[in-house]
């Protein structure tokens, strides 16, 4: 971002962006994130999202590239380094935050001048500019082309092929497509170590473990992968439940329960049968407002089934 010198003009077309930081304890990489929140409505009574085009999905969805990635012997995972690249100059003004680095300090007035993670249009922006690249070496080496096109979800990559010669070739000629865009491959990890070993070592993976987690989504857990012993785990960190259970909490606590492959199916429907039953409670003939105290027999039977989920930890999935 750059910081807007003299005074603002604030009679062109523009937007402020609202923003707050997000803790991420697990991460391996940057713990604090900055979250900018292009669906807040300004005076007008619109947001910047309701002024944006969305744009189609042009990805797979994560279920198909976890299952395909689970067909290869040999794999590997890496992801984008800095996806979200420059907005047209034009643009910027519609990204402008209030800043200062101290309450004492007087406030500034900045652009961000790359793609905004918050807005509706980036995930478009960026799984475009991928299959963009894709058609353009279209003529060009067929799996790893092949590969650009339908083994990323957003920035993260995971592909592998029968042998380690063959991972070796596909890592090797990504990495050479993905840099001539400024893409350049992090964070390396493979169940195969020979495939690996002419990576530089700021470029591997520093944990032994790749999350595999859609990161769109609301939740904080993640499926995740061992490369070592190339099994899949769950990486549960669910708080204690609150003293009082509403609505509102039961329901935030199944949503961080992520299971794209579905192998913890049963626990999830019993969740989900669960919900069901409040959303069929009724207080004076109208369904149960979010924020109010849950009846106190199923207050304890959600903390009762609550108290064993940090159990699935302790699934491993060959």
């Amino acid at each position: 971002m750059e910081q807007i010198k003299g005074p603002v003009n604030d009679t062109i077309p523009h937007f402020y962006l609202p923003h707050h930081s997000v803790f991420k304890e697990t991460s391996t990489t940057t713990k604090t994130r900055v979250v900018f929140d292009a669906s807040c409505k300004s005076a007008s009574g619109y947001s910047l999202n309701d002024t944006l085009l969305v744009g189609p999905v042009v990805q797979r969805d994560l279920l198909s590239i976890v299952i395909k990635f689970r067909i290869h012997p040999v794999v590997i995972v890496a992801d984008i380094e800095k996806m979200y690249r420059l907005v047209h100059p034009d643009d910027q003004s519609f990204q402008r935050i209030l800043w200062r680095s101290s309450p004492d300090d007087p406030i500034s007035t900045y652009q961000l001048k790359t793609v905004t993670y918050g807005t509706s249009s980036a995930p478009y922006l960026v799984t475009k500019t991928l299959q963009q690249l894709a058609n353009d070496y279209g003529g060009s080496d067929f799996h790893a082309v092949r590969s650009l096109r339908e083994d990323f979800y957003v920035d993260d990559l995971l592909t592998g092929a029968a042998d380690v010669e063959s991972v070796i070739k596909l890592r090797r000629e990504l990495s050479a497509m993905l840099s001539t865009a400024g893409f350049p491959l992090k964070k390396w990890a493979s169940n195969a170590t020979e495939v690996l070993e002419d990576v530089p070592p700021e470029d591997l993976a520093i944990l032994p473990y790749r999350s595999l987690q859609d990161e769109q989504a609301v939740s904080t857990l993640g499926l995740v992968w061992e490369p070592k012993s190339d099994t899949l785990r769950f990486n549960v960190h669910l708080p204690l439940p609150s003293a009082v259970l509403t609505k509102r909490k039961v329901m935030s606590y199944i949503a961080r329960i992520f299971d794209p492959l579905g192998l913890v199916g049963p626990t999830i429907s019993k969740a989900k049968l669960f919900m069901q039953r409040l959303w069929a409670l009724k207080h004076n003939g109208q369904s149960w407002d979010w924020d109010t105290p849950l009846p106190l027999k199923l207050q304890e039977e959600w903390k009762q089934f609550h108290s064993t989920l940090n159990l699935l930890s302790e699934a491993r999935i060959p």
